[in-house]
């Protein structure tokens, strides 16, 4: 039966971690639901009340309304990522306005609901106008989802194997940076220009996706050198079971079970996807708390990395000092022993001014 043993534990553990990525991967999509997701009101005074009623019967605590001026004011709050959608009423009826390109999923859900607003309050259908749209080339959102996972494992595979392939950890520093660089160039060349549904400058475009990962492969190199392979382990459960599955790149932070929404966007993959549609989309507005994120993740792997220089640095200083002693004693015995052979009557005498002189040496290597 000790045949058996290791086998079994070894299939267990692998079982494990596969339960464990499938519920981490399927437990947030399953509990999606929305709450408190940002939506502008233009309305006049009397019909204020009434379309907050509505949006609350028709989803309840859904929606976190804040008033707006006018229409002007309620695209402006769009195009700047402070709202999903709004709701304008004028004298013709109820006006629904959504941004596909911050979420497809949500303004499906915008949509739904300026068609109830329409039916219980107004004769007119409800309008519904698309902002700010999503790409004619990914109208649903698809392509982007995608592409984020794929993201986040290649960052974290170039990181091992610069780590592996590295044995020096500033080369491990040149190669992560230029890994970021190539990688966000060749990213957005295939996002943008082969296969089209990525809009945006190609430069600030490119950028957005460098960063990522840069965070992320340097987040890998910086726990490896730190803590050794198992650094691999904590890099790789971090992005995988954690930051990936709450990333939210498919609907919304908003639509994730409470607090997972807002902790997914302080994680790389979460800040990942909502910087890359900021800039690509909104001309990087709304991307300010993911460059906060991103750039504390990079920070954090700057200062593991420099602690493990130092480490490593003091190491080879303190094995240096231990060969410098060892070679001095080494110098004695033999001074020792070759005085004691040519002159065997003084060689205690001699035996003890070798002995006095290697001591002021080994003194002098000391300071």
């Amino acid at each position: 039966m000790r045949h058996l043993t290791r086998p079994t534990g070894v299939a267990l553990a692998a079982i494990g971690i596969q339960a464990l990525m499938v519920f981490a991967f399927t437990a947030p999509t399953v509990h999606n639901a929305p709450h408190r997701v940002p939506l502008a009101v233009s309305a006049p005074a009397p019909a204020r009340g009434a379309v907050e009623l509505r949006l609350e019967q028709a989803a309840p605590g859904a929606f976190a309304v804040h008033e707006v001026a006018d229409e002007g004011a309620a695209r402006a709050a769009l195009a700047d990522r402070e709202a999903y959608g709004a709701v304008v009423v004028t004298t013709q009826g109820p006006h629904m306005l959504v941004a596909s390109a911050a979420s497809p999923t949500v303004a499906t859900l915008l949509t739904q609901v300026g068609s109830h607003l329409a039916a219980t309050g107004s004769d007119s259908s409800a309008q519904v106008t698309d902002v700010v749209p999503a790409s004619a080339a990914d109208p649903h959102g698809a392509a982007f989802t995608s592409m984020v996972l794929p993201l986040v494992m290649s960052a974290l595979i170039g990181g091992v194997l610069l780590t592996i392939k590295l044995p020096r950890l500033r080369e491990r520093v040149l190669a992560t940076l230029l890994f970021a660089l190539g990688g966000g160039t060749a990213v957005t060349l295939i996002a943008s220009h082969a296969l089209g549904f990525l809009p945006g400058s190609f430069l600030p475009v490119a950028a957005s996706i460098a960063v990522p990962i840069l965070a992320i492969s340097a987040f890998s190199i910086a726990t490896a050198s730190l803590i050794g392979r198992y650094g691999f382990a904590l890099a790789g459960a971090i992005m995988m079971l954690l930051s990936n599955p709450l990333s939210a790149a498919s609907s919304a932070p908003q639509l994730l079970p409470t607090p997972w929404g807002r902790i997914g966007q302080d994680l790389p993959a979460g800040a990942a996807a909502t910087l890359i549609r900021s800039t690509a989309f909104f001309h990087g507005h709304g991307a300010g708390h993911a460059e906060v994120v991103l750039g504390v993740w990079v920070a954090a792997a700057a200062a593991m990395m420099a602690a493990a220089g130092v480490r490593g640095w003091l190491r080879t200083r303190t094995h240096a000092d231990h060969g410098t002693h060892a070679g001095h004693g080494t110098h004695t015995s033999h001074g020792a022993h070759a005085a004691h052979a040519a002159h065997p009557g003084r060689g205690a005498e001699v035996a003890e001014v070798v002995s006095l002189t290697a001591a002021r040496g080994t003194s002098g290597v000391r300071a």
